[in-house]
């Protein structure tokens, strides 16, 4: 509880005006609601990222439990952050494996099975449940641009209340143009006009699925159910889109991206350690001006794992042939030094969230950050003991408590968790069914 004097808040959309333009502002102290006694109100927020493959488990999952675990070699990057996260091992996935979890890390669902249905990841039920506070009700990142969706891979870790994927941005450059420059009045009446034109077709595509249903039969009078329910998505988020239109986007300093084709995975001579810490600054900076507050990125994907990380550091194997390493114990040692680079770009993250001041804490401190893999950290092909971790949300109530072990627990539970922290009710069928409570140790 913290004692404010009584004076009036300033309102969450307060706009400068001057010179012909108006700017919108960051999260401000002066923003909280003021009282003689109230609780201060900075936004929740919830960040999941995705490392594909897994990792060498045997230098990452700490040999003893609590507060004052042994630091493994992989952790090491972590040491001075120690109490700002916890460890998690033993969780599972029942519809993974390594290969071919991506989809399956944050719905739960065996999406990838014949017949199977596609649904909500839990990122976008959180975005539907406090989407409409933010410009972005959610952003989807990855290391690869777009779904993915048709080959063996995804690209994105997001999937909309419809079933189908959200297309991953995956260059720092075009996230931090989308979130912070100022649209012109060009731009606008442009996409206004790509407004009305979406309307239009998804009215027409609407009227003729009535036409349509009136001849189908019971099942197939489902899936076109399903397919409505997916134009009834799109339009929803057109209209929260429509509604943000015109409010002036924050302004922030501008980030010094240098040579731009060097930050696209999608082309050759990625620059990863200079990418990977560029995305940091962006989310960080989305998160800062309350641009959104539910962020999911797939940063390693399963299979190739799509960075290059590794060549930079003359390590002769690649990603996915260190999972398959046989007990070499050359492809062990390469195996460690590939996911301690990894990991350092990772305490680069919540060190720039720890670095804002917010209210009565830092950005981390409102921020739940998850860590995790649909690989285990056993073996990278495994679907249990996955190498997770959960940072921040000390403002949020979340207790940390070093390394805990939850032994052939579901990895929709620490999910769920994190719902109960954000103070959002879950869902109906959370996961399909692969949660079945939370993790009290954090809360």
């Amino acid at each position: 509880m913290t004692i404010l004097p009584n004076l009036q808040p300033i309102p969450r959309r307060t706009f400068l005006q001057g010179a012909g333009i108006s700017l919108a502002l960051p999260w401000l102290d002066a923003m909280r609601v003021r009282g003689s006694v109230q609780p201060v109100e900075t936004p929740r927020r919830a960040v999941f990222c995705f490392f594909g493959l897994g990792l060498n488990g045997r230098d990452f999952t700490p040999a003893n439990t609590g507060a004052d675990y042994t630091v493994t070699p992989i952790l090491r990057p972590l040491a001075e952050l120690k109490r700002n996260f916890t460890v998690i091992s033993g969780l599972r996935l029942t519809h993974s494996g390594g290969h071919v979890g991506d989809r399956t890390f944050l719905t739960g669902t065996n999406t990838r099975s014949a017949g199977a249905r596609l649904r909500v990841s839990c990122d976008q039920e959180l975005a539907q449940a406090i989407g409409r506070h933010t410009r972005f009700p959610s952003l989807a990142l990855g290391i690869k641009r777009g779904t993915g969706f048709g080959g063996y891979y995804d690209q994105t870790l997001s999937w909309s209340p419809s079933g189908t994927p959200i297309p991953a941005e995956n260059r720092p450059h075009i996230l931090f143009d989308q979130l912070f420059r100022p649209d012109t009045q060009t731009t606008i009446q442009q996409r206004e006009a790509e407004f009305v034109r979406r309307a239009s077709v998804l009215d027409s595509l609407r009227a003729e699925a009535r036409r349509l249903n009136e001849s189908l039969g019971a099942e197939d009078r489902a899936k076109l159910d399903e397919y409505l329910t997916g134009i009834r998505d799109l339009e929803r988020r057109m209209q929260d889109e429509r509604d943000w239109l015109r409010r002036p986007k924050p302004r922030v300093d501008a980030l010094t991206f240098g040579n731009i084709q060097s930050l696209d995975p999608d082309r050759a001579g990625l620059e990863y350690r200079r990418y990977q810490r560029l995305m940091f600054d962006v989310i960080t900076l989305a998160l800062r001006t309350d641009s959104t507050r539910v962020i999911s990125y797939l940063a390693r994907m399963d299979g190739a794992d799509g960075t290059g990380a590794w060549r930079s550091m003359g390590n002769p194997y690649n990603y996915h042939e260190m999972t398959h390493h046989g007990e070499d114990p050359d492809k062990l040692q390469w195996f460690t030094r590939a996911d301690v680079l990894y990991m350092e770009d990772w305490a680069y993250f919540l060190s720039k969230l720890k670095s804002v001041r917010e209210g009565d804490g830092t950005l981390l401190d409102h921020t739940l950050v998850a860590y995790g893999s649909s690989g285990g950290a056993i073996n990278a092909h495994h679907n249990h003991h996955l190498p997770t971790m959960l940072a921040g949300g000390a403002r949020l109530g979340l207790r940390h408590q070093g390394h805990i072990v939850k032994e052939d627990v579901r990895l929709g539970n620490l999910w769920s968790t994190i719902f109960d922290r954000m103070n959002v009710p879950l869902p109906r069928n959370f996961q399909g069914g692969e949660a079945d409570g939370i993790i009290r140790e954090l809360v």
